[in-house]
């Protein structure tokens, strides 16, 4: 199944001080932040920050190497002027941006090669434009879009997603689309749910711009099929995050239900310089700080130092 509960977070619990002993100690320990062959990334959204402001919720990350990170940009959502200023305030504080094309409801590149390909660049246009602007002045800047999804024949889908992306690369030339990995579902055809479909369509588009957004926790729920010759140097994006022992997806990296750890080495053997995105739901990870009676900034401390650690 798709996940259905939003990337973002409830505003933390007032404990007395965000930075903990802990998550203190952690960054004295990280002597060279930002100095990995990858960028430290974290999903974000102005719920992470409760009353708080930007420098006291991403500062003591940093320290620990975030530096890059990934927005959402869903402009309908009544959220969006604070996540506008937010984003704003990101740049600012020097952080490199990237960003998440909408996927929920109607966003869908379905039909796109069908003659539904007006309707679908309106529906984008205004998401994909923003990104464009920001690449304008930061330069480069990673797009994270979703595949085709619909009951109907995979390889109208493949079109319809090669078609996509073609549109993005060639029209706003800033951008560096990357397809994520999804997971599978049974009532619907989704181009994303394959690694080796990936590889195929990108290896199709043939643009150096174009590659795959690898989220290992979407691939360990797939079951961790064995990657594909050219899987690897095609991923250009990740997102990691963990599994519960029910289930529950985007949870911090408390479980150990994924192997992130053998997929980053990979990744690093191969040379990859990209963003390394912890995708965590702020509300699971204010749920777990809640049980264990600490920050939930500590949490997130822990989980980039277990990153920092595997550089």
């Amino acid at each position: 199944m798709e996940r259905t509960t939003p990337i973002c977070c409830v505003p933390f619990p007032n404990l007395e001080t965000a930075e903990s002993a802990e998550c203190t100690e952690m960054m004295g320990k990280r002597e060279n932040p930002g100095e990995q062959g990858w960028l430290l990334g974290l999903n974000m959204h102005p719920k992470w920050l409760g009353d708080g402001r930007a420098e006291e919720f991403l500062l003591p990350l940093r320290e620990l190497g975030l530096s890059a990170l990934e927005f959402t940009l869903n402009l309908s959502s009544p959220d969006w002027p604070e996540m506008n200023s937010l984003i704003e305030e990101c740049h600012r504080l020097g952080f490199r941006l990237t960003f998440h094309a909408p996927y929920k409801g109607p966003y869908n590149p379905a039909g796109f090669s069908k003659g539904d390909g007006d309707k679908v660049e309106r529906l984008y246009r205004p998401a994909i434009e923003y990104a464009a602007r920001t690449a304008e002045e930061a330069g480069p800047t990673t797009l994270v879009v979703h595949g085709a999804k619909r009951n109907c024949p995979r390889e109208e889908l493949r079109r319809d997603t090669r078609a996509f992306l073609s549109w993005i690369v060639e029209e706003f030339p800033g951008l560096r689309p990357s397809i994520e990995l999804l997971v599978r579902e049974e009532r619907a055809n989704k181009i994303g749910d394959s690694k080796a479909e990936l590889v195929e369509i990108v290896s199709a588009l043939g643009s150096p711009e174009v590659g795959i957004c690898w989220d290992l926790g979407h691939d360990a729920r797939n079951g961790s099929v064995a990657v594909p010759p050219g899987f690897i140097a095609s991923v250009r994006h990740v997102h990691v995050h963990d599994i519960s022992p029910d289930g529950e997806d985007h949870c911090p990296l408390i479980f150990g239900s994924v192997p992130y750890a053998d997929h980053l080495r990979r990744l690093s053997q191969a040379g990859y310089r990209g963003a390394i995105v912890l995708e965590v739901n702020g509300y699971i990870v204010s749920r777990f700080a809640v049980a264990k009676g600490v920050h939930p900034l500590q949490i997130l401390c822990e989980n980039f130092g277990k990153l920092a650690e595997l550089t």
